[in-house]
């Protein structure tokens, strides 16, 4: 018979063996050695967070007796550090790509710091130009996701400062010119990680970007505006006709409840992913819950059964996509079981 916890939680539950030996077979069954690293390295991450935490404190405190030389100098000896440290640990470590972050980091604080002494007499266009495009390469070269999922969300606040200086043809067509461009760019940016993941495949030096956690911050980068978008202009829609929609708004909502539903479809079906699947799932139904809800405001409902029914439908719709989302994950988790059966059978 082969000993397993519930093996052991028998043996003591029947007195079989005392508590110094059921400790003892759990550190045999499953032992700690990882879960130990794991403690040591958050010990370190802790306090390397303190110590730079405090020496950020120093230098705020002393900011105004630092001379602009030495302001300037503070983030060029960070990034000449971090580049020392690439050097030493190498790009495709762990610790390469922490320096890496270093590096970026120091070159952002060198634009704030020009910025503030300097007061040079730029738009936040400018500053986020040079914010988004200069690290880039450094970006590129490290492979590390934390660094770009930064870069992307930094990238929306450059378009909204570069679309509101910008003379667009068509911005007649467009009631919110942020907003139709924030819901493009985060659309385009899961099309791009799912269309590099797909074509990737099979190539090992890519899989650093095949990431369940990115994808699923890519995804709620990307439905926030869009859900948005579709309420918005519905709303308006519902409230004047088409003569209180523009035509690129309208245009868009459709493209936005595709790409809602072409999710649902993709997650459940073709890359089969729970966590962001629950994220269109949960965006589904927001749509779903709010239009109805303008709708039915629309449809002069007295003011007292609006309560009532948003409450209905919010159980109605919540609770179907939970039972959904449930019998999605039994069949994922049926499917694994499966094909581990395969494995271990035909090994």
């Amino acid at each position: 018979m082969q000993a397993d916890r519930p093996l052991v939680d028998l043996l003591y539950a029947r007195g079989v063996i005392d508590k110094k030996a059921k400790r003892t077979a759990f550190n045999t069954l499953y032992p700690r050695t990882a879960t130990r690293k794991l403690v040591l390295n958050s010990i370190l991450g802790v306090a390397a967070a303190f110590f730079a935490f405090g020496f950020i404190m120093v230098m705020a405190a002393n900011w105004q007796d630092l001379g602009s030389l030495m302001r300037l100098l503070i983030p060029q000896f960070m990034m000449v550090l971090c580049l020392v440290g690439i050097w030493w640990k190498g790009i495709s470590s762990l610790a390469g790509k922490l320096f890496a972050g270093g590096v970026v980091l120091g070159i952002e604080g060198m634009l704030v710091i020009l910025t503030q002494n300097y007061q040079l007499d730029a738009d936040s266009a400018w500053f986020f130009r040079r914010l988004i495009f200069l690290p880039l390469p450094i970006i590129i070269v490290a492979r590390f996701l934390p660094l770009w999922a930064i870069w992307i969300f930094l990238f929306n606040f450059y378009l909204i400062a570069e679309i509101s200086i910008s003379e667009i043809s068509f911005r007649d067509s467009i009631e919110e010119p942020e907003l139709f461009f924030s819901v493009i760019s985060f659309i385009a940016f899961i099309f791009l990680f799912e269309f590099v993941g797909q074509i990737s495949k099979g190539n090992s030096s890519w899989d650093w970007i095949r990431s369940r956690w990115f994808r699923f911050l890519l995804v709620l980068y990307a439905l926030f505006p869009t859900i948005g978008q579709i309420v918005f202009t519905y709303g308006s829609f519902i409230d004047d006709g088409f003569d209180g929609v523009k035509v690129l708004d309208l245009l868009l909502m459709v493209v936005g409840f595709l790409f809602v539903l072409t999710g649902v479809f993709y997650y459940s079906k073709i890359s089969t992913d729970l966590w962001s699947l629950s994220l269109f799932v949960l965006g589904l139904d927001v749509i779903i819950l709010v239009c109805s809800m303008v709708t039915a405001d629309e449809m002069d409902i007295p003011d007292e059964g609006m309560p009532v029914i948003g409450l209905i439908l919010s159980v109605l719709i919540f609770w179907g996509s939970y039972v959904l989302l449930n019998k999605f994950r039994l069949s994922l988790r049926k499917n694994q079981s499966e094909e581990g059966k395969e494995v271990e059978s035909s090994s």
